[in-house]
């Protein structure tokens, strides 16, 4: 008994899995939507009475109202204004009678219907299941999202999304950013179709401001963009120490201190090489400025970091001095007088005959730095004194040597 039941129950299922269809119907959206110049995929299924059809009997026709074939699989019945057009993409052996129209032009509105025919059997027009085109001049800006604020150095992602009716010849989506990008489909309803691309990338401390495109190309040529400015934050770069372009020795300096960073910075740090110096203030003032003043740097503080700037190196300037171990001294048959001035800016440096009062020239100059060296050669008893007169913008110094007739040094006076 249990055997029979369970063969009767295989039959019956086998039955009903090949019972015939026993109506006409089709489903097909009312409407959809096209791009002018683009491709457009109307989808459509349909059931008839198989009275067991091979699908090679079927015949597929689209027609509009006016009995205009735009789609027949013999193409001399298709009408002219659609030849070469037309293309029936789907399989009717799936029930499958999608329709794709391309390019599409202003006059493809419809309404258009569907219709089968099988030879020395049926014929059907799917008349209550029309549909008509509504063609778009352009298509709509793509969705771009993506986080307001990125981070340099960290990966971060975008998405673009746009609509199309073209699964068979979608839109191509690219990016003003180099990165990994992956690009999916999906369908919608209606005849709509939505393409994604996500982009995978980088942002760096160059992006900060700059606007990121994603630009979506249709079949026809007709492109559309749209653009998301990126925020990116970083930490401290280029870190600036400014000051006046000199100082006089013995005045004050005020310093300031800039960065390019996002956030801006909050805080900063002033020191040279003994230590900190000031912390917070981005101005620190230096006081009493001397040739010998260390060089002084700054960092600059955000909420992503820190950043250093590079020796900061004040331009003192100062009247020139004569240094000691300057003088005149003698050997054998020549008198040798060396003028040692250290002086910024340079100091003009020269020997002078006080009694009568003139210019000699100098042997030699040499510079060192902030150190000019110049040299006086003559023979014996060429003058009893001679006078080192140094001078630059910010004065003057002067040092009389009196000239040895032996080969002792002659200690000099500074006047």
């Amino acid at each position: 008994m249990e055997t029979f039941l369970l063969l009767t129950c295989a039959l019956l299922i086998c039955v009903k899995g090949t019972r015939p269809e026993t109506s006409w119907s089709a489903e097909i959206p009312e409407t959809v939507s096209g791009l002018l110049g683009s491709c457009i995929v109307i989808p459509c299924s349909f059931t008839y009475p198989t009275h067991n059809l091979k699908t090679s009997e079927i015949i597929a026709i689209w027609h509009t109202d006016s009995r205009e074939n735009i789609y027949h699989p013999e193409k001399s019945k298709v009408d002219a204004k659609y030849k070469g057009r037309t293309r029936l993409l789907g399989d009717l052996s799936h029930r499958n009678c999608s329709l794709k129209i391309e390019p599409l032009k202003r006059s493809d509105k419809g309404p258009y219907t569907f219709r089968v025919e099988i030879e020395d059997k049926d014929k059907y027009s799917f008349k209550n299941s029309r549909v008509s085109i509504t063609i778009k001049d352009a298509p709509e800006s793509p969705v771009l999202l993506a986080k307001e604020e990125v981070q340099s150095g960290e990966v971060a992602q975008a998405t673009c999304s746009v609509s199309h009716s073209c699964p068979a010849n979608p839109p191509i989506i690219t990016w003003s950013h180099s990165g990994a990008t992956v690009t999916h489909s999906e369908h919608l309803t209606n005849g709509e179709w939505r393409m994604t691309s996500s982009l995978t990338f980088t942002p760096t401390r160059a992006d900060h401001k700059v606007r990121l495109y994603c630009t979506a190309s249709y079949s026809g040529g007709k492109k559309v963009r749209t653009y998301q400015t990126l925020l990116v934050k970083y930490a401290p770069e280029d870190v600036r120490v400014e000051s006046v372009p000199e100082v006089r020795e013995g005045e004050s300096a005020l310093l300031n201190c800039s960065s390019d960073s996002n956030p801006p910075a909050y805080s900063y740090q002033w020191y040279n090489v003994n230590g900190i110096l000031q912390s917070e203030g981005h101005s620190f003032t230096q006081e009493k400025v001397s040739r010998s003043t260390q060089p002084l740097y700054c960092t600059a503080i955000n909420t992503e970091g820190q950043g250093s700037s590079r020796p900061a190196v004040l331009n003192v300037v100062y009247v020139p001095e004569i240094k000691a171990g300057s003088g005149c001294t003698t050997e054998i048959s020549t008198v040798t007088c060396l003028c040692m001035v250290d002086a910024h800016p340079s100091s003009e440096i020269q020997w002078l005959l006080p009694d009568p009062f003139r210019a000699l020239p100098s042997t030699s100059v040499e510079n060192h730095g902030s150190l000019t060296i110049v040299t006086l050669q003559g023979a014996p008893g060429f003058a009893d004194s001679v006078q080192c007169l140094a001078r630059n913008s910010q004065g003057n110094s002067t040092m009389m040597f009196n000239v040895p007739h032996n080969g002792m040094t002659i200690v000099s006076a500074l006047l």
